[in-house]
């Protein structure tokens, strides 16, 4: 996995157009910048790194250019040069741009940090999952990466409001089932009045009686 550090530097040299570091390369910035904790730089070592980098590779592509001797396979018949079967080769486009998952996964969470977004580390291998590994143009890359995202955070919606709905579908069968029971409770507190009530009725017809034979 990598370190705070080594994902920071990335990310800054890939937006001044630099990449193609090792991870040796990494950590010899690091030595050079005496930066011990990999997991908390400091933003001065941060910015000492990709200047040392952005050097290095200016090193690398400063070499003295040799000129090349052309020379052809002329044939016996008609002096045109061949080209061997092996030499044919498709060009790849140049200014081509390739990551590795860990890059693209240092993109995402940069670009979601930069918005105000903190992005678990299973969140972030679900985005870079449907991001391709290579860009014609780093317009296309960060197209790419933003509709991951805004596609996440549909996704992230939707789910939260089908828990919500969820929730609200328990709640009212919580309270339709209270009100079963309270009105269940009621009748029977009802039937229990009436009976009463008849009971009450029934005493006072028989008590009319008894007087009303005493007086006669």
């Amino acid at each position: 996995m990598s370190d705070k550090f080594t994902n920071n530097v990335r990310a800054r040299l890939y937006k001044q157009g630099y990449q193609g570091f090792t991870k040796d390369d990494y950590t010899s910035a690091a030595i050079a910048v005496e930066c011990d904790d990999l997991d908390n730089p400091t933003k001065d070592q941060l910015s000492q790194a990709v200047d040392y980098l952005r050097e290095k590779a200016s090193n690398r592509l400063s070499v003295t250019d040799e000129p090349v001797e052309e020379t052809f396979l002329v044939g016996a018949d008609d002096g045109e040069p061949e080209v061997e079967s092996n030499q044919l080769t498709v060009a790849e486009p140049e200014n081509q741009i390739v990551l590795t998952d860990l890059e693209k996964q240092a993109l995402v969470r940069d670009i979601a940090q930069g918005a105000g977004i903190e992005l678990k580390a299973a969140d972030v291998k679900q985005i870079t999952v449907s991001i391709a590994s290579t860009f014609a143009s780093r317009k296309e890359l960060n197209e790419a990466i933003f509709n991951a995202l805004v596609h996440f955070a549909r996704e992230f919606k939707n789910q939260e409001v089908s828990k919500i709905r969820r929730k609200a579908d328990e709640i009212r069968q919580t309270l339709a089932e209270m009100d079963d029971v309270a009105g269940s409770e009621l009748t029977q507190i009802k039937q229990a009045m009436e009976a009463t009530a008849l009971d009450y009725k029934s005493q006072f017809a028989d008590l009319a009686l008894s007087f009303a034979g005493i007086i006669d």
